[in-house]
């Protein structure tokens, strides 16, 4: 399921003001670097970079929930431990630039 949304992720995004580079991780094991350029989006399996523009951990049940319902996460699932990242408005701006 990952994998189609990712899929769709690359095919519906528009470039966001300047390139990003962004580092996900679901269910602790599943992990994708996304290359966020001015020619599209580029997803790689794996830690690609050290220093990600914006860091996110959560559940792909979350994901999936984000993607194909629209949910908005907010402060329950961060203290809650189901969201964690280091950037909450640049994780906004990827999502509104993939269409969500």
């Amino acid at each position: 399921m990952l994998e189609n949304i990712l899929k769709e992720a690359t095919e519906k995004y528009t470039p966001m003001d300047k390139e990003y580079t962004f580092y996900f991780v679901f269910d602790d094991d599943k992990k994708y670097t996304i290359f966020a350029k001015n020619d599209g989006l580029t997803v790689e399996e794996g830690k690609k970079v050290e220093d990600a523009n914006c860091v996110c951990k959560m559940t792909s049940e979350l994901f999936e929930k984000v993607w194909y319902e629209n949910y908005k996460p907010g402060m329950k699932e961060i203290f809650s431990g189901l969201l964690k990242t280091n950037n909450p408005e640049l994780l906004q701006k990827f999502l509104k630039a993939c269409g969500k």
